[in-house]
């Protein structure tokens, strides 16, 4: 209705005066108007009906009592005011939105324009440059128009505010002559506007009453020393954030005497801040955020207006490469609300100055090298305080257990800050918390029971990485708001409760959880679970991990068909049972599997050689599942992920995703290829075709019951740095191959597998070692014929020879006794001559092939 009225006043306007009565002229313009409508849901235009000839009785048309004809607005004056700012003026369906009409250009008595987040698109009118009355132009946030020449402006006289932000001006380059033309002009917003022609003073300004300029997130990457903007003393707002600047600030911002509000947010400048600073006695806001001021905080304190400290309310130097320590006196910004110095180096202890701050609402310190001791001191005085975040120092927490805060948290964040051993009892008296961080804070206690009703409003709580013990509730369902929930790595007892119905994540790997699984889990929304029929429906989940809890039954097969995106399965220090599923061989990206220290039995299936997501390589994942959803908008996780490779346990924190060939995470790529298997009750042998997995590299099988041999392809993997198949019934001759001599410590590799022979094992094959055991089917091994028709040679020899020796000896005593002496005597030396003869060849041969 907002729309009608504005439009009906300006159709109003636009008649005038005239003879008496509702001539035809005035009521067609007036049907005109309704015709222009799309919808008229609530029949405010259904008495404008031809049928009804007075217009002067229809809904919302007002007629002079003198006259009789309709008038636009009470006497004595007429300020033409059209505001159709969130519109949709292309009625809301699928067709393209409209062109901003050119006929505004000829209401000519229009004051206030303003067409702000409507879906119009092209070019801006010149005609708009009619509008010589004009005193508000507003076209901010319309992405679909476009101008490459504002000229038109020079028109506009009177005008006072103009916001053309989100307009596309990449084209306009004489912007800034523009601009200046406009001597009344008081307010010029140009943020998103894609302009990249700098304001340098070489361009003539005259915007001598200009009080707020915001000309932010443009593509502007030159220097600004000579800027116009630099001498507007009457400037009290300017915002330059997110461009390119690449000077630092000049001298000359000390003339900006009157300014109340300095944004450089995002720019990358160099240097500190200039001691002219000291002049604007009415700063309240300073942001330089993510620049390189560099230099020490006392330095950057020490050159802020000492004139204004009392009135400063925001401090951002967020990521601007300070460091040093904090000055005892920021006590004395006593209007303070916005503090925000993480992400810099700063050092020390935080001074107890900082609790005096009683107009505090926002404190950031996280990611600093802060330490020392948070004492009730530097709280006692923060009345005001909603958000805090002092993650990443090496800070403690020393609190009574009986301190009542005097702040209201909406956002505490607290991680790697040591606040055990014994669970913090003052966050019970902060019920308004929505966003809770205790991970990783030393707590050595058990959970209270008033910690779920306190939180049952939370958006996002963790409590992980403690030793944290006691029961979860059977439900969680109360907790109505709760998108993220993370209480891994503690002691927590009890059977996986039901969810809440809009949680995204949830975290309960290593505890101590045991019980079945709920049929109805709830939470259908969820897209990470770092912990199963309700799997099955997250057909969008890369990243499950159900590892070191007590799990049982069989591992179910649904996994390989239900959830095809898997790339990380680990399922290892459970209690499962069973097969290991053929339908794993479905999951072509998986990358990671581990399923050790379970009691899972029977064979490894053949099918598991044709996984492609370990035989390939593959991009980099475009959703790394160890980020995390961090509260604090800086997503991480304090976490880390344990992983046992290439016979070692080591801690991963998200660069597992990309880690490979190197356990140190120094060379990064793409994936891990390392099935676990060890510690289970696998038996059969090992698949002939194992070879086919070209990128594996790690392969552990030990501690099972396999039998047979030992393919000979596994002497094909190129990329295998680590193998271990001890403590099996394995038999037969040990492969050879450059890369499984290569290996680290081989006789591990193969210990406790008593029916093995050859190198690198100190029994021979020849003497006693069973070498007849099948190393695989006989289209499965190339080198199975050259073993059969040496055997076959070498068996043809022995028994000609023989003969030959025996018919001899047999008549002749005396070369008899001779000849046994000499074999005697030769025997060792033959024996070894020709083991290494042919060990020589073999390895020349090998070599050659490689």
């Amino acid at each position: 209705m907002a729309m009608h009225a504005a439009i009906l006043f300006l159709a109003l306007a636009a008649l005038g005066g005239g003879a008496d009565g509702c001539v035809p002229g005035e009521r067609a313009a007036l049907l005109d108007v309704k015709r222009g409508f799309t919808s008229d849901p609530d029949g405010a235009l259904s008495s404008w009906t031809g049928l009804r000839p007075d217009c002067c009785r229809w809904s919302g048309v007002v007629c002079d009592n003198v006259t009789g004809r309709p008038r636009a607005a009470p006497p004595p004056a007429v300020r033409a005011h059209l505001d159709l700012s969130h519109n949709s003026l292309s009625g809301g369906g699928v067709a393209p939105p409209p062109p901003l009409p050119r006929f505004l250009g000829s209401l000519s008595a229009l004051r206030y324009l303003n067409l702000s987040s409507t879906d119009v698109a092209g070019e801006v009118p010149p005609q708009l440059g009619n509008l010589s009355r004009l005193v508000t132009l507003d076209l901010s946030s319309l992405s679909g128009l476009h101008s490459g020449d504002l000229s038109w402006l020079a028109g506009l006289s009177s005008l006072e505010y103009l916001d053309m932000g989100s307009v596309n001006l990449n084209a306009s380059v004489g912007w800034v002559r523009a601009v200046s033309m406009l001597p009344s002009l008081r307010v010029l917003s140009l943020p998103l506007c894609g302009l990249t022609t700098s304001p340098s003073s070489s361009s003539p300004a005259n915007l001598t009453r200009l009080q707020r300029f915001d000309f932010s997130s443009n593509a502007i990457n030159a220097s600004t020393v000579d800027a116009w903007f630099w001498n507007v003393p009457t400037l009290t707002y300017l915002d330059l954030s997110g461009n390119s600047l690449s000077s630092p600030l000049p001298d000359a911002i000390g003339n900006m005497t009157g300014l109340h509000v300095l944004n450089l947010d995002g720019n990358g400048m160099v240097g500190m801040i200039p001691a002219t600073l000291q002049r604007l006695c009415s700063l309240q806001v300073l942001d330089v955020t993510v620049n390189q001021i560099g230099g020490d905080m006392a330095e950057f304190m020490d050159r802020l207006p000492r004139c204004a400290l009392g009135d400063v309310r925001v401090l951002q130097l967020s990521a601007a490469n300070v460091s040093g320590r904090l000055p005892e006196w920021i006590g004395d910004m006593a209007q303070l609300t916005d503090l925000d110095l993480s992400f810099n180096n700063l050092a020390g202890e935080i001074p107890q100055g900082i609790g005096k701050l009683s107009k505090l609402t926002r404190l950031f310190l996280n990611k600093n090298n802060l330490n020392g001791s948070l004492l009730e001191a530097h709280f006692v005085n923060l009345v005001s305080l909603e958000w805090i975040d002092l993650s990443q120092n090496s800070m403690s927490m020393e609190i009574r257990p009986s301190w009542k805060p005097p702040c209201k948290l909406v956002y505490a964040y607290f991680p790697d800050v040591r606040m055990g051993p014994q669970f913090p009892a003052w966050i019970m008296h902060q019920p308004d918390i929505k966003y809770l961080d205790i991970s990783h804070s030393g707590i050595v206690d058990r959970l209270p029971q008033w910690f779920w009703k306190s939180f049952s409003d939370a958006v996002y709580l963790n409590i992980s990485v403690n030793q944290i013990n006691g029961r979860l509730p059977s439900s969680l369902r109360f907790m109505n708001s709760s998108l993220t929930i993370y209480l891994g790595a503690n002691n927590l007892t009890g059977s996986v409760p039901l969810l809440p119905e809009k949680l995204l994540v949830l975290d309960l790997s290593r505890n101590s959880l045991s019980g079945s699984i709920p049929s109805e889990f709830g939470a259908p929304e969820l897209v990470e679970l770092d912990f199963p029929v309700f799997l099955k429906h997250c057909k969008a989940m890369t990243f499950l991990d159900l590892a070191q809890n007590m799990f049982s039954g069989i591992i179910p097969e649904w996994i390989g068909r239900k959830l095809p995106s898997l790339t990380h399965l680990r399922l290892r220090s459970n209690m499962f049972t069973g097969n290991i599923p053929t339908q794993l061989a479905g999951l072509g990206d998986l990358q990671l599997l581990d399923l050790a220290e379970n009691r899972i039995s029977g064979s490894i299936p053949r099918s598991l050689g044709n996984m492609t997501g370990m035989t390939q390589e593959h991009p980099p994942l475009s959703l790394n599942p160890l980020t995390g959803y961090g509260a604090s908008g800086n997503d991480r996780i304090v976490d880390s992920l344990p992983i046992v490779t290439k016979g070692q346990d080591r801690d991963y924190t998200s660069g597992v995703i990309y880690m490979w060939r190197d356990p140190g995470g120094a060379l990064c790529s793409h994936r891990i290829g390392e099935p676990e298997l060890s510690r289970n009750h696998l038996n059969g042998t090992i698949p002939w075709n194992i070879g086919a997995i070209k990128k594996l590299e790690s392969l552990d099988l030990s501690m099972n019951m396999l039998s047979g041999g030992i393919p000979s392809s596994l002497s094909d993997l190129t990329s295998l740095s680590h193998l271990n198949v001890s403590y099996n019934n394995l038999s037969g001759m040990i492969p050879q191959g450059n890369q499984l001599q290569s290996l680290a410590n081989p006789a591990y590799i193969y210990i406790g597998n008593a029916g093995l022979c050859g190198p690198p094992l100190p029994k021979n094959c020849s003497s006693g070692g069973d070498d007849s055991v099948q190393q695989a089917p006989l289209h499965g091994d190339k080198s199975l014929s050259k073993i059969v028709f040496f055997y076959l040679g070498l068996a043809v020899g022995l028994v000609v020879g023989l003969w030959l020796v025996f018919f001899s000896l047999l008549f002749v005593k005396t070369w008899r006794f001779a000849y046994f002496q000499a074999i005697d005597m030769a025997y060792d030396v033959v024996y070894v001559f020709v083991v290494v003869r042919l060990s020589r060849r073999s390895s020349a041969k090998e070599s050659a092939t490689s």
